[in-house]
């Protein structure tokens, strides 16, 4: 018989990664843990709108396995307001510091995407084929 293996560690992955437009917030950082699976963003306006813009998260945004097609449902938003409500800034040099929690997500190696709106515009926080090796994790005590 073959038992699941439980997730019973807190995993840090330091990622740095863009989304698939140059607006996009940076991914910073994701930790796994046996409750949840937690991802932090930073995002810095640009000259494009002249008080920054704006930011909002779909409310449906998700992680998806790659192989297996599986995907984990988003269930809290710190520091981003979910749509329609939207984060108005207050000048063109405004950052923004925020986390997405999300089911947590077998602790193996895989591939994901982070997905907010699926085949969505620039615009919208989409992040593809994001490598995760558990070698390259910091497990934290």
């Amino acid at each position: 018989m073959i038992t699941k293996q439980k997730n019973t560690k807190k995993i840090l992955f330091q990622l740095n990664r863009m989304g698939h437009s140059e607006t996009n917030p940076i991914l910073l950082r994701m930790l796994f843990t046996p409750e949840y699976t937690k991802v932090d963003f930073g995002y810095t306006t640009t000259n494009k709108y002249i008080k920054g813009g704006w930011i909002k998260m779909a409310k449906e945004t998700f992680i998806e396995n790659v192989a297996t097609k599986k995907r984990y449902k988003m269930i809290k938003a710190e520091g981003i307001t979910i749509a329609p409500q939207k984060h108005n800034f207050q000048s063109n040099k405004d950052w923004q510091y925020y986390s997405l929690f999300f089911e947590p997500i077998e602790q193996k190696d895989g591939v994901i995407n982070l997905i907010e709106i699926e085949k969505g515009t620039p615009n919208d926080f989409n992040y593809y084929d994001i490598p995760l090796n558990m070698i390259d994790g910091v497990e934290l005590l």
